[in-house]
């Protein structure tokens, strides 16, 4: 009844497209992938589907309590005059919603109807330079359109000041959603020019107090707006700026390459020098304790490696989260990386204590890889992120 299709967030997307019919003869013509494009404004919402997640509560292990939600989506179907139902390549796809999801913190997703628990991740920054784009045009940020820059507007009336223009970027996932920050440029007379270090590079911009307009003639006319538009880890600086088209210097971004999720709930424990446990097919020794690190062994199938999580000191607390090379030092891959064995740094009580290391350990380890088939349902694409 059903042809390949793909998967995605953790999502899965069906990649081939799917058609169901009920004449024997098949469809003859090939629909065109629909990635990055939006599901329609007024598409039919189902509030409840029996086997979906709606509103499950979980508490992970730093005590946040998480909502889990999950959802199917089919986007771009039509139905032949025989009535056959068309869903292009990409066309249904799977998601799951949770919120951020924090490393090492054990948090509770779906894929499908399988529940999972996140443990790590990878990610990879793709920039682009000296792009032209006109209105409405998207581009991908990368060959596996993970995501893609859309010009989403250009205002030519700004402040309705003349020649001061502002335009509008937003970020397209595969599902043709959009991410929750937008970003705005403007340039024109009177506006401050951040991507070249003018006005933005002044420690103050007008005298403190409660004045007139007219006492400054950079306070009654100035436009506290720039060239460069950031959130986070992305940013877009704009060269030029016309009713049509916006010239691009430089936008950057992040996209997740590698989710490392497990359907098992992990082993959590505290362990002394010499302590030994197992999970899966590894044996782990823990071969030192000290003030802020661990070291252990982990042997599997005869092969033994040894890491030393630490130190967990004040200035990598700082940046764990955030930083992936920080995150290394805290966390072990098995040699067939089904296993993965890391220090409790969520632990509300810390991960040492009494001369022992708080340690987490999975089995049934999966690493999913962005635009691969997802192990499970071959039918699917997974996306490590939506």
């Amino acid at each position: 009844m059903f042809k390949k299709v793909p998967a995605l967030a953790i999502c899965l997307l069906m990649a081939c497209g799917v058609e169901a019919w009920g004449a024997d003869t098949p469809p003859v013509r090939q629909s065109r992938p629909v990635y990055m494009q939006s599901p329609a404004k007024d598409g039919a919402y189902v509030l409840e589907l029996p086997g979906l997640v709606n509103g499950e509560k979980h508490v992970t292990i730093s005590g946040k309590e998480k909502t889990i939600y999950d959802g199917i989506v089919i986007r771009k179907s039509r139905i032949k005059m025989d009535g056959t139902i068309v869903i292009p390549p990409a066309g249904i796809y799977t998601t799951v919603r949770c919120g951020n999801w924090k490393p090492f913190d054990n948090e509770k997703i779906y894929v499908g109807p399988t529940p999972f628990y996140y443990i790590n991740q990878r990610s990879a920054r793709t920039v682009l330079q000296n792009q032209v784009f006109q209105l409405g045009e998207v581009k991908p940020m990368n060959p596996n359109k993970t995501r893609g820059w859309e010009l989403s507007a250009i205002n030519t009336d700004t402040y309705m000041m003349p020649g001061v223009l502002d335009a509008e970027f937003k970020l397209v996932k595969t599902t043709g959603n959009y991410y929750g920050s937008s970003f705005k440029a403007t340039m024109g007379p009177d506006t401050n020019d951040g991507a070249n270090g003018k006005a933005l590079a002044a420690k103050t911009y007008n005298k403190p107090g409660f004045y007139s307009m007219t006492e400054s003639d950079f306070a009654d006319t100035n436009i506290m707006a720039t060239s460069v538009a950031a959130g986070g880890r992305t940013y877009v600086i704009v060269d030029e700026i016309t009713p049509e088209s916006v010239k691009v210097r430089e936008m950057g971004t992040d996209s997740c390459t590698d989710a490392w999720i497990s359907p098992a709930e992990p082993l959590i424990a505290s362990y002394a020098k010499g302590d030994k446990f197992t999970i899966g097919n590894a044996t782990v020794e823990v071969t030192a304790v000290n003030a802020d690190s661990v070291s252990i062994r982990l042997t599997e199938d005869g092969k033994s490696v040894d890491k030393t999580f630490g130190p967990f000191n004040a200035e990598n607390k700082a940046k764990l989260f955030m930083s992936e090379k920080t995150r290394d030092l805290f966390w072990l891959l098995s040699p067939s990386g089904k296993e993965i064995v890391f220090l409790n740094v969520n632990n509300p009580a810390g991960p040492f204590a009494d001369g022992k290391a708080s340690l987490v350990a999975y089995k049934d380890v999966i690493d999913v890889q962005d635009g691969t088939e997802w192990p499970l349902d071959t039918r699917f694409l997974a996306r490590p992120e939506t």
